[in-house]
């Protein structure tokens, strides 16, 4: 069973959901959602608390959270696995992606798994750009909030 709780941050609003497994959800939001964070574990907490410090400049490394990714397709999770690896700040193609997930000339495919990401920040799909320019970003938010993510993983900035 999903259960939900919002928060807000300095980039937004967010959604979060978690199952026994891990977080499974984490989106923006325009308005407050359910929220359960009276019944929420101590570990659901402690990530709302490293979210909202690392959107707020101070760095976190988020990569220990739990994730609960079995909703996604094979492709999908392996497109997750590349990101969660890349470092922060760093920005790798799409074409570059789908390379690393075995996948090669498959980018169109990564776009369409990054569209459809639905643990935002905690897979950052934010680092994906096209191969012309930083792009735009349609995984829920907008290409400000892409350039402010990017900007806050700047390793000068950390």
């Amino acid at each position: 069973m999903i259960r939900e709780l919002s928060f807000a941050t300095r980039l937004g609003r967010l959604r979060l959901g978690w199952s026994p497994e891990g977080i499974c959800l984490l989106r923006f939001a325009e308005t407050p959602g359910p929220d359960e964070a009276a019944t929420a574990p101590a570990w659901v907490h402690d990530a709302v608390r490293r979210l909202m410090a690392h959107l707020a400049g101070q760095h976190q490394d988020l990569r220990d959270l739990p994730l609960d990714l079995s909703d996604l397709t094979p492709f999908q999770r392996r497109v997750a696995d590349v990101l969660r690896a890349t470092r922060p700040g760093e920005t790798l193609t799409y074409g570059d992606v789908a390379l690393l997930a075995g996948r090669p000339g498959a980018a169109r495919a990564v776009g369409q798994a990054v569209k459809a990401n639905p643990i935002l920040i905690l897979v950052p799909c934010h680092r994906v750009v096209a191969a012309s320019g930083p792009g735009g970003w349609s995984a829920f938010g907008t290409p400000e909030r892409k350039a402010r993510l990017l900007a806050l993983e700047d390793p000068k900035a950390c």
